[in-house]
């Protein structure tokens, strides 16, 4: 865990940690999602930062072709690795003190969304897929139905590929107007600003522009952390948040 590239936006009231290349792959797929050895270094790293990795809600990321990429779980204590391995979803969601909620994840933006008011908590994993889905746009609005504002959110963006990295073989949204800004071409592909636009969708749904923090750190670009994009295949960092 690098200590310069924790957030430090959410109040002492929310636990938010990132890990790192040091701490080990959090996910290898070719090994299986819950290899023991994998899980041995999560449960290390939750140790290293004060949560229980059985009382983690560990999220799941799946791409299948009939999936939405916009699915939002609401999880409690019922949904603990101490009870169930993993939860599929795109989000999740809980207003349940104490419960963490784990997403491992590589290039794409591991986001999390808290609600000092509500108290409510959401991780979101903000890659392609899901960013052509607006799940941020489902995800504030799951949190007005469930009674919050906009205003009130907080949004942490973990190190993700920036946009000068992040490169497309393709990219089939160059007609539709809410992209315009937000992608380039260039001699080495399409150039794509996935941080930007999220960020742009969640100030259109009213969340506050001076509530959202994006990481300037590229995981294609730092050795510090896994990179899918850049050959780290077997290699995922982690976002915990847990409501104290």
């Amino acid at each position: 865990m690098i200590a310069n590239d924790q957030p430090t936006c959410f109040p002492g009231s929310l636990l938010v940690r990132v890990s790192s290349k040091d701490d080990g792959s959090m996910l290898d797929r070719a090994l299986g999602t819950h290899d023991s050895a994998t899980v041995g270094r999560r449960t290390a790293f939750c140790a290293s930062i004060g949560v229980d990795y059985q009382g983690t809600v560990y999220q799941r990321i799946v791409y299948q072709d009939n999936r939405t990429y916009h699915l939002i779980a609401e999880v409690d204590g019922a949904s603990v690795t101490s009870v169930t391995p993993e939860v599929v979803a795109d989000s999740l969601y809980t207003t349940t003190p104490g419960v963490a909620l784990f997403l491992p994840v590589a290039d794409c933006a591991a986001t999390v969304l808290y609600d000092p008011v509500k108290r409510a908590i959401a991780t979101a994993h903000l890659g392609r897929h899901s960013t052509y889905a607006r799940l941020a746009d489902h995800l504030v609005r799951h949190f007005v139905a469930n009674g919050s504002s906009p205003a009130d959110l907080i949004v942490w963006m973990s190190p993700h590929a920036q946009k000068d990295s992040y490169t497309l073989d393709w990219f089939d949204r160059s007609d539709n107007p809410d992209w315009q800004g937000f992608y380039e071409q260039k001699a080495d592909g399409v150039h794509i600003d996935l941080a930007g636009f999220n960020r742009r969708c969640l100030e259109q749904q009213g969340v506050q522009a001076r509530n959202i923090y994006v990481s300037s750190v590229d995981t294609m670009a730092r050795t510090d952390y896994f990179s899918h994009r850049a050959g780290d295949h077997g290699g995922r960092i982690a976002v915990v948040a847990q409501m104290q």
